[in-house]
């Protein structure tokens, strides 16, 4: 905005000169004059009659000077509007609707772990809000309607309530340092004790600590980053099958999670019982039963009880009708 103001400014200073060296009036009256010409309010003139060159001058004011004027004017109106008056209605609107969420994600942390994360819920079209105190880590959401996103401290309760906390289904802990994101935990947990949280800790005193206070699962960026490593030199198409799945952008195969209940069609049901790959295509590659290890390929025999997940592979279509035929009563 600083730019039409400077440009308003040089044009006052140069009426200011050249009526005082034409004129040879002074500083007050220069600027009055100056003023009144660009302004274009029409006042009375300082001296009458003005000698051809001021008359001149004028005109040069009034081609140079007005036009400049109404330039600056415009943009200082447009960066008032863009830089208070339209933030204000968008902060209302998301206001608005960050109170009528349900079932959304957090994200405490926008670093690059953050981003991913928020990239990702985007591509699934799923719910959520990112939480950050470092205005500059928000500016790239600013022009995207469909971002939520909060300027505070994540750690303070009041900040985590705005996000709708109790109504949430998960909430990822990204904050730069492990104290920061245990004490997140612990906030988080106190609030709302039900709620999934997965956290990020950067060693394994931190990890442990953050599982022992409440958070459903820790992950390692150095872990993560150091497997996936060893396993792209050990199985490098394994490794490209696995991204493919996980990015879901060049293949239609889909695998997804759910959690069984007791009014779903499937539940006390065997999975050969259930048929589930001639009747709804899809393929049942793991249970998760509460408390127990995973079970990988299970046999047809492997009776699915209420508060069982199910990792399911199948198409989109096919994923899509199952949760709706078998999950959903």
């Amino acid at each position: 905005m600083w730019k039409p103001v400077a440009l308003i400014i040089i044009i006052i200073f140069i009426g200011i000169i050249g009526f005082h060296v034409i004129e040879e009036m002074s500083f007050f009256d220069s600027l009055y004059m100056t003023i009144i010409t660009i302004s274009t309010v029409g006042f009375k003139e300082v001296k009458e009659p003005l000698t051809p060159g001021g008359r001149l001058f004028t005109i040069f004011i009034i081609l140079g000077g007005v036009g400049t004027a109404i330039f600056a004017f415009t943009k200082i109106a447009e960066a008032i509007y863009e830089g208070g008056i339209n933030q204000y209605w968008r902060r209302r609107k998301m206001e608005k609707t960050i109170k009528n969420l349900k079932d959304h994600y957090i994200i405490c942390g926008h670093g690059r772990m953050g981003q991913i994360v928020r990239e990702r819920l985007e591509e699934e079209n799923l719910p959520f809000i990112v939480i950050d105190k470092n205005e500059n880590k928000l500016a790239s959401l600013k022009g995207n309607s469909k971002c939520l996103y909060i300027l505070g401290d994540a750690t303070q309760e009041e900040v985590l309530l705005r996000a709708g906390i109790k109504r949430a289904k998960a909430l990822a802990a990204l904050l730069p340092s492990d104290a920061d994101n245990l004490y997140l935990v612990l906030t988080v947990k106190l609030i709302h004790p039900s709620i999934f949280v997965l956290s990020k800790a950067m060693d394994e005193e931190g990890e442990k600590k953050i599982l022992q206070i409440g958070a459903n699962r820790v992950v390692s960026p150095y872990k993560l980053s150091g497997f996936k490593i060893a396993q792209s030199l050990i199985r490098p198409t394994l490794v490209d099958f696995m991204d493919l799945i996980i990015r879901r952008k060049e293949l239609s195969l889909y695998i997804d999670e759910f959690v069984v209940t007791k009014e779903s069609k499937i539940a006390s049901r065997s999975i050969v019982e259930c048929d589930l790959r001639r009747q709804a295509n899809v393929i049942v590659v793991a249970v998760k039963k509460p408390g127990k290890d995973i079970i990988f390929n299970p046999s047809p025999e492997t009776k699915i009880g209420a508060g069982d997940t199910l990792l399911v592979l199948g198409d989109k279509d096919a994923i899509v009708l199952f949760e709706k035929n078998y999950l959903i009563t």
